[in-house]
């Protein structure tokens, strides 16, 4: 099993950007179960910049401001493992149909010992993960999630890297960095 590190590809696709920043408090939400429930749709908007005429193709995985968005395409790819989680999210867009998603699984399955770490002198807690190193026995199953140790980073496995590839999503970037 391989772990592949998640990231948007805005340097080649298309970016999202909030269109008011009083939806920001919507977004710093994220990571908590039932959001739905209260949600509200933020407004977004295709990011261009016209400085440097840039016109990038459409992303089925657009950057916002480091919250997971999918594309209406990438939600029905991919809709069974995102479902299994977090939550998919409605944005209002009116350069295209987008869901913001609520990663909540997280799983204790980084092996602090064997993985190369730097960490707090005032505490020691981990401040960067420099190389990782997984039980992959905890990992069993998993497609996508988050570590304790490090909540910022999204994580998904060989599973979810080929229904992205299979389904021909665009805007995906994976850095491997573990085999297990």
């Amino acid at each position: 099993m391989n772990v592949f590190e998640l990231d948007s590809d805005g340097d080649r696709y298309q970016n999202l950007v909030l269109t008011s920043k009083k939806d920001l408090d919507s977004v710093e939400q994220f990571g908590k179960r039932d959001l739905l429930s209260s949600w509200s749709a933020p407004a977004v908007e295709v990011f261009r910049d016209d400085k440097l005429h840039r016109n990038l193709p459409p992303s089925d995985f657009p950057s916002l401001i480091g919250v997971m968005v999918f594309s209406v395409r990438a939600v029905n790819a991919l809709q069974d493992l995102l479902r299994e989680n977090g939550e998919i999210l409605p944005l209002s867009c009116s350069d295209g149909e987008y869901y913001a998603f609520n990663l909540t699984t997280s799983i204790d399955a980084l092996d602090e010992f064997n993985s190369e770490v730097e960490r707090f002198k005032s505490d020691g807690s981990i401040m960067q993960i420099n190389k990782f190193v997984f039980f992959g026995d905890r990992l069993s199953g998993a497609t996508i999630f988050k570590i304790p140790q490090s909540r910022a980073r999204v994580f998904v496995t060989d599973a979810f890297r080929k229904m992205v590839i299979d389904n021909g999503l665009l805007g995906f970037e994976f850095v491997n960095v573990w085999e297990g």
